[in-house]
């Protein structure tokens, strides 16, 4: 029961951050800066913070990374879990990202059709039932 849990708030943790990141203004516009400053950097720099599918790849490597050699006692991302009381980091890293990419694509493509095909209706045809 503990792992599934896990595995949900991971899910969640990933999208969470990832549309923050590559979607969101965020207070006193950081998130947005953010994005400029990136692509002043350079235009692949810059595309990391605007990809729905690269920022979570990066995400779900670098906390693979860190839950690994960091927190080890504590598995929190999926490959982790599994690879546990192995030295195989590189494969759970390699994996977690992939995993990562996988699922915050799939939501992220259930948000986009949610958002093309719900209705807009506006004040007035509330108001007049």
């Amino acid at each position: 029961m503990g792992n599934w849990f896990i595995l949900f708030a991971y899910i969640f943790f990933v999208y969470g951050i990832s549309i923050l990141f590559t979607q969101a203004i965020g207070p006193k516009a950081i998130f947005f800066r953010l994005r400029l400053w990136a692509e002043n950097v350079g235009p692949n720099f810059g595309l990391l913070f605007k990809c729905m599918t690269c920022f979570p790849t990066n995400v779900g490597g670098a906390f693979s990374l860190f839950n690994w050699f960091l927190v080890p006692k504590v598995p929190i991302t999926p490959f982790n879990i599994v690879l546990k009381g192995t030295n195989y980091w590189w494969l759970a890293m390699i994996l977690d990202a992939c995993f990562c990419a996988g699922i915050c694509h799939i939501l992220w493509n259930i948000d986009d059709y949610i958002d093309k095909n719900t209705p807009i209706f506006e004040e007035e045809d509330i108001s007049n039932g």
